[in-house]
């Protein structure tokens, strides 16, 4: 080879030796799919796409319910006053679990996270004892994790990110991830750019984007799932275990009802949740989880004689949903709305909780209501009352969504059950009842509520006499 020929053949190879390192750098973020199967990508990866999106997210309560203890500013409880029962500290802590109502600590040991046996109870400040004789047999692997983190393995323990993040609703998401990069980021399309490619690449459904309640049912529900993990070993998990979106909950997933509730710490002796964990079961008894299906088959002499897709504003999800986001695009984009034959889900969490903001009381439930239950704001206007109390003092939720659940040491969370509790149950169950709802009247005796809400209902509004009727 001449001297000349031999310049160029080093000019070559160090070309080609550039453009396999560009290459690499610009795969370097991009190289996500391992073969076929999808798996998780992490929160991140969303933000570059999803930015106002994730922000919300971020600042909603699901990234804080399990957090790796970095500093002192993660912490409510008072550490400053403790009770003899808690003998650990906070150079003790690993990892913390929730933070709004109340706070569990745990340490690592061996790989895996264990309790400390006292817990943080925030809305009354105080430490009480908790799994002081369980607490070596609670490892949040198998107890918490399945609903506190993303991306769990169930035979290693690891997994992809604390606290719920996007994917935990939407699935795997790096073959959506690459699958963009290589749609939107200029230095994907200097290979990437054949005509067919994007043809291809915007058909493939590659996340899952759904409304229905299963998704939040996966961690809103209380029960246990046994599953083989390795030679045969068979392991409990407090949560349904690998539950993907888009799925119904595995019919192996066995949740705690009224009837196996035996010492009666997680429902009513009426049917309705006591205990925390189970807005899922509580909804699914609710007219709104089965409204698109009674519009197609109850029929109501108020209603037209076949449902019509105007019924559909306030009886399909996905109608809800789709209508949002059409005013959103303001005709940017053509949105195909949903019509009474192809229209696919009831009422669902998301139509009244946007998951991307859990945890922002900005709205007021009654917003929410008065939307699709007019009847109730005609019969306000025309000054017949609907129910005995001012609107300045209480809302819709107050008495159909009564505090009858208990966490953080009261009765601070909602019913999903979307019952009104008459006064007569507070002396037939011991519960709560809407009429002395939280600071509703509780400066009341009981008997007083039973009379005024006799006198006011006389018995005639069949619905309240069917509640009643509930618990005789």
């Amino acid at each position: 080879m001449t001297i000349k020929g031999n310049k160029i053949f080093k000019y070559i190879i160090t070309v080609i030796i550039l453009l396999l390192t560009i290459l690499v750098y610009l795969h370097k973020d991009t190289t996500i799919v391992k073969g076929d199967e999808a798996f998780y990508a992490g929160s991140d990866s969303c933000m570059q796409c999803h930015q106002k999106k994730h922000t919300s997210w971020h600042g909603s309560s699901h990234p804080k319910i399990f957090k790796k203890y970095t500093d002192e500013s993660q912490i409510i409880a008072d550490f400053k006053n403790k009770p003899d029962f808690v003998k650990f500290d906070k150079k003790d802590i690993d990892v913390i679990i929730g933070y709004q109502w109340e706070q569990v600590f745990a340490r690592e040991i061996d790989g895996e996270y264990y309790p400390f046996p006292a817990k943080w109870m925030n809305l009354t400040k105080k430490w009480i004892p908790y799994k002081t004789k369980k607490w070596k047999k609670t490892p949040l692997t198998q107890k918490c994790n399945g609903c506190h983190t993303t991306g769990l393995n169930k035979k290693t323990g690891e997994f992809k990110e604390y606290g719920v993040s996007c994917e935990s609703c939407h699935g795997p998401a790096s073959k959506h991830v690459q699958n963009k990069s290589m749609l939107k980021n200029i230095e994907c399309n200097i290979c990437h750019n054949s005509k067919s490619l994007k043809e291809k690449l915007e058909k493939e459904v590659d996340i899952v984007r759904t409304i229905k309640s299963a998704v939040c049912g996966q961690c809103h529900s209380r029960g246990t799932e046994n599953t083989i993990i390795t030679h045969q070993t068979e392991v409990q998990f407090n949560f349904p275990v690998e539950y993907l979106p888009g799925q119904e909950i595995s019919k192996n997933f066995k949740p705690t009802t009224p009837q196996t509730d035996k010492k009666g710490k997680n429902w009513w002796g009426n049917g309705i949740s006591k205990n925390r964990h189970q807005e899922y079961a509580d909804f699914a008894k609710s007219g709104h989880s089965s409204s698109l299906k009674n519009l197609r088959t109850k029929r109501r002499e108020s209603c037209v004689s076949e449902p019509e897709d105007k019924c559909l504003k306030c009886h399909s999800g996905d109608y809800i949903q789709a209508k949002k986001y059409q005013k959103r695009m303001k005709g940017k984009k053509e949105v195909i709305l949903p019509t009474i034959n192809n229209a696919q889900d009831d009422i669902t969490c998301v139509v009244c909780h946007n998951p991307h903001k859990v945890g922002d009381k900005k709205t007021k439930a009654s917003d929410m209501c008065v939307e699709c239950h007019t009847k109730d704001t005609k019969t306000m206007k025309e000054q017949k009352k609907h129910y005995p109390c001012s609107t300045k003092k209480i809302t819709c939720a107050d008495c159909h969504m009564p505090r009858i659940v208990k966490t953080g040491g009261k009765f601070s969370l909602r019913s999903h059950a979307f019952k009104i509790i008459p006064p007569e149950a507070t002396i037939k169950y011991g519960m709560p009842n809407s009429c002395q709802n939280g600071s509703c009247h509780q400066d009341k005796s009981t008997q007083w509520a039973i009379d005024e809400y006799k006198k006011f209902y006389k018995r005639k509004d069949k619905i309240l006499a069917e509640v009643v009727k509930e618990i005789k």
